[in-house]
């Protein structure tokens, strides 16, 4: 009997400090959180630009890169960033060396975004938003 009493003790206590001091408890992302993937893009600033760039993710840390289109800058675009909740806010560098950032916003299930990118520094000079490219057999 004084056993069961002692228990109910501690367990009280134990739950009042935990209650007390919020111990934070891990929190799982949804599943298809990671945005490692194709996606087609739409973006606006100095022209108009349709497309695909590729994520890979690991942890937090988001890299990127797409294939500029064939005109006077072609090349390599390359991107890197680490998320805040559902943002993705980093840096990018162009196939000529230019550089500037960017600030995607990810839908909750991380399968669009939208946001804005602009050269080092400055105001945004473009928007942006994108769709994840899923791939299904027919």
């Amino acid at each position: 009997m004084i056993r069961k009493i002692v228990l109910l003790i501690v367990a009280t206590i134990t739950l009042s400090f935990a209650a007390a001091y919020q111990i934070p408890q891990a929190q799982a992302q949804p599943a298809g959180s990671n945005v490692t993937g194709d996606w087609a893009v739409q973006m606006t600033g100095d022209r108009f630009v349709q497309g695909k760039i590729h994520l890979s993710q690991v942890g937090d840390t988001v890299i990127g890169s797409a294939v500029a289109p064939s005109s006077s800058s072609s090349g390599i675009l390359q991107m890197s960033g680490k998320f805040a909740g559902n943002t993705l806010s980093g840096t990018w560098r162009g196939p000529k060396g230019e550089t500037g950032w960017l600030t995607f916003n990810f839908t909750p299930a991380r399968n669009a975004f939208s946001g804005d990118w602009g050269y080092g520094g400055r105001q945004p000079n473009g928007h942006i938003v994108a769709r994840k490219i899923v791939s299904t057999s027919f």
